[in-house]
């Protein structure tokens, strides 16, 4: 098998918010042999239809939130750091983000409005998030990722893109590089694996094969919400991406609201073998609707532990379902338990932002429990944000956030073989961008010997 003219100090496995943020780290920390991989392309031969690879990842097309949090979702960085050693690093990346041109305005745009909010919010029995945030815009984001790459790539930094790793190559005790589709090997000293969410299958399936043990996570499976701009304006003039957490009466389950897009589209996300939806939101180009995704979090416990599995076959009958799309359901007609049709849409004060659906019953494809709390969790937040339950409410499904498996990791985010690290959402140690950036950092400070 042919190799790379030379080895690397450090290689890369994904070119998302934690790749990107490694090599940031890696670089200021002295190293400079670094070789960053991705099977997808670079941000300017990327376009909005190619979501889950390539540099920027995943998000690189998303409205472009950045939620300046320690804590927030799927992503702790408090497992690896110090509360306080958490908020600085926090406080790093927005400072690097400011580096590279960002300088949108940061949310609560009102403080004292958002705390009584909050009051509100607590009063019925909800709680929420209250964090600084940036919104970029799923127009703005892939600029300032593009300056990046090219910093990076003046840096010297190799990016080997449109080439997909295939497996991590062991010798002894230590991995020694990795295989790429075309069979050429690539050798490095330290390994971080970051691939993003699109590749959590891919290493789950190699940690295996290493060895490595590993820690059942949940996933979050639910639907976007979609209502008039108006509906949200009041909050999210405020708080720009509200996240609420909402505990179901029937089932007392956690539901939340994620990644809201004032004036923005739903859109369709292209997942393994499935069709999920997902939302974004640009500066220039706005609609007449905001939307949300509402997140059922589901754990399985013994004697089935296999999460992902059970999350991917709910998404397969929803593609089933919608013959190859997305379901799009009426609120009136879901808790109906009736199918919507093109004519019962009609009667929907919501024109739909996403085109290239199926009408259908979400419920036909959703376990009846996750069918219950998504209309309990509603009805709550109605209480909150009226109109957001009425029955012009348009779903649409599956939406779904897999972090299920991880490997055990210590506090730099080093694997039970010791060169090899791991970071980012497809890891299972974060979940959006800012968090993905953070345990890019973190790892690479493993690397490099360097504490935090």
């Amino acid at each position: 098998m042919a190799k790379l003219a030379k080895s690397y100090d450090c290689l890369i496995v994904g070119a998302g918010p934690a790749g990107i943020f490694a090599t940031l780290e890696l670089l200021r920390l002295g190293l400079k042999k670094i070789i960053i991989i991705d099977k997808g392309k670079s941000v300017k031969k990327r376009d909005p239809g190619d979501t889950l690879s390539g540099v920027g990842g995943a998000g690189l097309f998303s409205d472009g939130k950045l939620n300046f949090a320690p804590i927030i979702g799927k992503t702790d960085l408090t497992e690896f750091l110090t509360l306080n050693e958490a908020k600085i690093i926090i406080e790093e990346i927005e400072k690097t983000f400011s580096r590279f041109g960002v300088k949108e305005k940061s949310y609560p745009s009102n403080l004292k409005k958002a705390e009584e909010i909050r009051r509100r919010t607590k009063q019925i029995g909800l709680d929420l998030l209250l964090i600084k945030q940036k919104h970029l815009g799923s127009d703005k984001l892939p600029v300032y990722i593009n300056k990046i790459e090219n910093y990076l790539k003046q840096k010297k930094v190799t990016f080997l893109l449109e080439s997909e790793v295939t497996k991590l190559l062991k010798k002894g005790k230590k991995i020694k590089g990795v295989k790429l589709n075309d069979g050429r090997i690539v050798i490095a000293e330290k390994v971080i694996v970051a691939p993003g969410r699109v590749g959590n299958s891919w290493l789950v399936k190699e940690l295996r094969s290493l060895g490595i043990n590993l820690e059942q996570k949940g996933i979050e499976i639910g639907v976007r919400v979609e209502v008039p701009e108006e509906v949200m304006a009041g909050l999210t003039s405020i708080i720009y991406d509200p996240t609420i957490f909402i505990r179901t009466s029937s089932y007392d389950d956690q539901i939340r609201t994620f990644c809201t897009n004032p004036v923005g589209f739903v859109v369709r996300e292209d997942y393994l073998d499935f069709a999920c939806v997902n939302g974004h939101a640009s500066k220039n180009n706005t609609s007449a609707n905001s939307n949300f995704a509402l997140l059922d979090k589901v754990s399985l416990t013994e004697p089935v532990t296999n999460t992902i599995a059970y999350g991917e076959s709910i998404c397969r009958l929803a593609t089933t379902l919608g013959g190859g799309k997305p379901l799009l359901q009426r609120l009136a007609d879901f808790k109906r338990r009736r199918r919507s049709t093109w004519s019962r849409l009609k009667k929907s004060y919501v024109e739909p932002t996403l085109k290239e659906v199926t009408p259908g019953d979400i419920s036909m494809a959703f376990p009846h429990r996750i069918v219950v709390n998504i209309i309990e969790a509603l009805e709550a937040l109605e209480k909150i944000i009226p109109g957001v339950a009425s029955d012009s409410t348009l779903l649409y499904a599956p939406e779904v956030k897999f972090f299920s498996v991880r490997p055990k990791v210590n506090k730099n985010l080093e694997t039970t073989i010791k060169n090899l690290f791991v970071a980012g959402d497809g890891a299972g140690v974060s979940g959006n961008i800012v968090g993905a950036a953070a345990t890019g950092i973190i790892a690479a400070r493993g690397v490099a010997g360097a504490d935090a």
